[in-house]
């Protein structure tokens, strides 16, 4: 079971090439995004707070949400996002949700895993009230161990400025980010890896392992074989990698016609709807209830 230092899937990053076409395929599925908001941190504990280069748009619910991120200034870009585009654009971070970050730190350096230590994030969002700074707390994960993308955890210092109700009712119907898949080869030795990542344990079937969290979402460890199955139709990162994220939605009827509709291409595995990742910016969108 899950304990009490991570909770949920809070996001899930994607870093691609053209935000405004990303932006227009992902509302053309649908989905409410937020404003552009740049990015601030530190990259070592206790160094100062500073612009980073990158930005995002998010597709947001009530308690985790999906991170478009780009460059803020094209002409500029940002040395990190050019790296993972560098080697392929889609999905980069799984951010698990933690309330006590020094107590996921300790297990992990317990596990003899190394961490960054526990660093500030932050960035300005448009709110009802005008512009505020939302501020966050983060650890990334095995920083040398973890081929697959950038994993980390994070506390939300200021969760009413990220949550906003105004962006979390989207036209599809969609009500949470209810997974996330990564496509690995050696799916045991992942299994073991991401059962210290979470402190869980996960329900294994075949070349698939699932870990459900408390609060919302679970993610999903496939081998190439079963991704081959439920992800048909899809082009894949290089492995290990980020493949797919799924959404709730209620009404899958309806939006296998918006799609139709809206002239994206999708297959049906499993009960569900999966826009291949060539889409979607380099991530397979999973529409399942």
């Amino acid at each position: 079971m899950t304990p009490a230092d991570i909770d949920s899937i809070n996001h899930v990053g994607i870093v691609v090439r053209d935000l405004g076409v990303t932006t227009t395929r992902y509302e053309a599925m649908g989905f409410t995004l937020t404003p552009f908001s740049p990015h601030m941190g530190a990259w070592k504990p206790g160094d100062p707070v500073t612009r980073l280069g990158s930005g995002n748009r998010c597709v947001m619910f009530g308690h985790n949400y999906l991170e478009i991120l780009a460059n803020e200034d094209p002409a500029v870009p940002s040395a990190r996002l050019e790296g993972y585009l560098k080697h392929h654009q889609g999905g980069h971070i799984i951010c698990f949700n933690s309330e006590d970050l020094p107590s996921v730190e300790r297990r992990l350096l317990a596990s003899g895993l190394k961490t960054s230590g526990v660093l500030p994030l932050q960035r300005d969002v448009d709110t009802p009230d005008g512009v505020r700074t939302a501020k966050f707390e983060r650890v990334q994960f095995a920083p040398d161990q973890s081929p697959e993308g950038y994993i980390q955890a994070a506390r939300h210092l200021t969760p009413a400025f990220v949550y906003q109700p105004r962006y979390t009712a989207h036209a599809n119907g969609c009500t949470e980010l209810s997974s996330t898949t990564v496509v690995v080869e050696d799916l045991p030795a992942f299994l073991d890896r991401y059962a210290t990542y979470t402190g869980a344990q996960a329900q294994a079937d075949g070349g698939e392992a699932t870990f459900r969290f408390s609060l919302c979402s679970r993610l999903v460890l496939m081998d190439r074989a079963t991704a081959q199955r439920q992800l048909p139709g899809t082009l894949y990162p290089p492995l290990p990698g980020i493949a797919a994220v799924g959404f709730r939605c209620p009404d899958l009827a309806r939006q296998a016609q918006r799609l139709r509709e809206q002239r994206i291409p999708f297959n049906e595995a499993g009960g569900r709807l999966v826009v291949p990742a060539e889409e979607a910016s380099g991530i397979a969108v999973v529409f399942e209830t």
